[in-house]
């Protein structure tokens, strides 16, 4: 192989380290945290109060982060 296809092999290689770094970051962290936050501010409009806002966040940040864990574990 030449210099050039080796070195494409390496960035192909750190692209895909990137992707996968970046896509778990993204649905591990960043889809759950999305969602407490809507069904914080959504349950806050809702007049529940800030603990039971707080609470549901709190929880659907954790049922969410659980189930993005179960289904990318593969």
């Amino acid at each position: 192989m030449s210099d050039e296809a080796i070195q494409r092999v390496k960035d192909a290689e750190e692209h895909r380290r990137s992707y996968d770094g970046i896509m778990t970051a993204s649905t591990e962290i960043g889809v759950p945290f999305a969602m407490a936050l809507a069904v914080f501010f959504t349950s806050l409009v809702m007049a529940n109060g800030i603990w039971l806002s707080l609470f549901a966040g709190v929880a659907t940040y954790v049922f969410a982060h659980l189930v993005v864990k179960t289904f990318f574990s593969h």
